[in-house]
């Protein structure tokens, strides 16, 4: 039978059903693996880039790094995919007391981020990709939608992951990021350009400026910040107590607001080596503890301020955190945020 003839006789919506079926779909599902189990342990002895079973390692241990390519732009925004960072961990056991022990038992930061040369939408320097923090000796899986940042996960890539463990033994750890064509929804990913990755904003430099060239025929312009805040001795400010930022436009205050993470309860699995003392019959873990962004164990997630004062031009872009817990002597304790900000925009729908 002639296929015209076949698909008279097929109700309309099987017959979608089956088109879909065996036409090849647009911009099928890709997985790219950029670390797997890439060891990270702190060695003070290692402060020059040391290349070390195909990796660069860098930071005294504390930074992986490795040039991938990552699946290239859509020529076409309406075969544009969801893209999810996946971050797997463990720290490295240790024979402790004739016990195995995780070698590093505190919590700290992680992150990755990506450099990339100038290519059209792009701009060339270095973007937050995504943060977490590792519980108190414990594993964890970390995984974020960051399909906003695809015109800079695309093509050649230098990927970087980091952990600000002090201890020898650290961690293991896992990067993946997976391009779907499920879930992407309104996204029409566009525009990117990182303004900074800042990882001590102090007391005394507590301003962040950057200047940016906004192009034309862009649609949903917008802030994606991740800000948290620590310290130095683990006290107080600014860990513990949250800072107001304040973000500016060509010198105009467009928002302001103050970064706090109260998800801790939940997430006492991922923190086998928290602290912990009863008060007023119940037992409290230092994972349980609210804190300016964070919790032990989780995901940072970004704050994403729509800002339509980004008009075609170039603007300036300023971000102040306010009363940092200042150094108490010139090497003394002091409080320090860690703050990135990436401005994303998409290409317009067309008209229905």
């Amino acid at each position: 039978m002639h296929f015209m003839t076949m698909t008279r006789c097929i109700p309309a919506f099987l017959l979608a059903w089956l088109l879909l079926a065996v036409l090849p779909a647009a911009g099928a599902d890709e997985t790219v693996t950029v670390f797997e189990s890439a060891p990270i342990d702190y060695d003070k002895t290692t402060e020059q880039p040391l290349d070390r079973e195909g990796l660069t390692v860098l930071g005294f241990g504390q930074i992986v790094q490795r040039q991938v390519l990552l699946p290239a732009r859509p020529d076409n925004q309406r075969d544009a995919r969801r893209i999810v960072a996946r971050v797997e961990i463990e720290p490295v056991p240790i024979e402790k007391d004739g016990k195995l022990r995780p070698g590093d038992p505190w919590t700290r930061i992680g992150s990755v981020s990506i450099s990339r040369e100038a290519n059209g939408p792009v701009q060339a320097g270095e973007a937050e990709v995504m943060r977490f923090i590792t519980g108190f000796g414990g594993p964890g899986v970390f995984e974020q939608d960051v399909t906003s940042l695809a015109p800079l996960l695309a093509g050649p890539t230098t990927v970087r992951l980091f952990i600000s463990t002090y201890m020898n033994p650290g961690w293991r750890a896992t990067l993946t990021f997976t391009y779907s064509e499920q879930g992407v929804g309104f996204r029409r990913p566009a525009f990117a350009r990182p303004l900074f990755t800042e990882p001590f904003v102090t007391a005394e430099q507590p301003r962040l400026t950057a200047t940016i060239s906004v192009p034309p025929d862009l649609a949903q312009p917008r802030l994606r910040v991740i800000s948290t805040g620590h310290a130095t001795d683990g006290r107080g400010g600014d860990e513990f107590v949250t800072r107001r930022h304040v973000l500016r436009i060509d010198d105009r205050q467009v928002v302001a607001w103050r970064p706090w993470a109260e998800a801790g309860g939940p997430l006492r699995q991922g923190n086998p080596t928290s602290g912990r003392v009863l008060i007023d019959g119940r037992q409290l873990w230092s994972s349980d503890l609210d804190r300016s962004g964070w919790n032990p164990g989780d995901v940072v997630h970004p704050l994403i301020i729509p800002l339509p004062e980004l008009t075609p031009g170039r603007h300036t872009i300023e971000l102040a955190i306010e009363d940092i817990r200042p150094r108490e002597t010139e090497e003394g304790p002091h409080g320090y945020w860690r703050t990135s900000a990436v401005v994303v925009a998409d290409e317009p729908w067309p008209e229905p």
